[in-house]
């Protein structure tokens, strides 16, 4: 697949993500200015192809501009809603809230929680869960993609071992569907490198013939 399909299917340009939102793209530049949503996923400049995740990857398509995901117009609705100097902290109420619920499905120490939320807030900002999760639109979406990930990454230790003690192959399997579910297909620029490639498509097989 070309990147520029993979996006034309998957994001929106910048002018086009303000217009879903029904404002402008200098009302858009404020949120992100203020940190109250997430910045775009990718960033193309004719060459190269960046992401908060990936950083920069050269590219044979000539592609221009700055791209979202239209699940995030949610977080940008919600921050152009709120009083004016409170957009930040509108949106984060509502993520951070949403985060709890769906890390308490696996954490119970409150400062565990905390701890991971804290270091989710960062991605969430620069624009990674819209390169990452299925549904980047909730905090419960993001959680539950994060602690599959977690989950997945540590019994196989990263996708190098198959058949971990402990867990039949049948319950492995079904993880590893979960997360597929839970994760974006990555662009074909990042790919190679991403944990859809190795917690999906080359651990599957490996688990099936264990």
């Amino acid at each position: 697949m070309l990147l520029k399909t993979y996006l034309q299917k998957n994001f929106v340009d910048k002018p086009t993500f303000a217009s879903l939102l029904g404002i402008t793209v200098e009302r858009l530049d404020e949120l992100m200015a203020a940190k109250a949503i997430p910045g775009p996923t990718y960033t193309c400049d004719g060459s190269s192809v960046r992401s908060a995740a990936f950083g920069a990857i050269e590219t044979e398509e000539s592609l221009s501009g700055e791209y979202f995901r239209p699940e995030c117009t949610r977080w940008a609705q919600i921050a152009d809603r709120a009083a004016p100097g409170k957009e930040r902290d509108a949106v984060l109420s509502e993520l951070i809230s949403e985060l709890e619920t769906g890390l308490r499905t696996y954490f119970k120490d409150p400062a565990i929680i905390e701890g991971k939320i804290q270091d989710l807030l960062p991605h969430f900002l620069n624009g990674t869960f819209g390169l990452c999760a299925a549904d980047p639109s909730t905090g419960t979406g993001i959680a539950r993609k994060e602690i599959l990930q977690e989950k997945l990454t540590e019994l196989t230790e990263n996708g190098s071992n198959p058949s971990p003690a402990g867990i039949p192959k049948s319950e492995l399997l079904q993880l590893i569907d979960d997360y597929a579910i839970s994760t974006m297909p990555f662009s074909p620029a990042e790919y190679a490198r991403s944990s859809r490639k190795r917690l999906v498509d080359d651990l599957r097989p490996l688990v099936a013939k264990a």
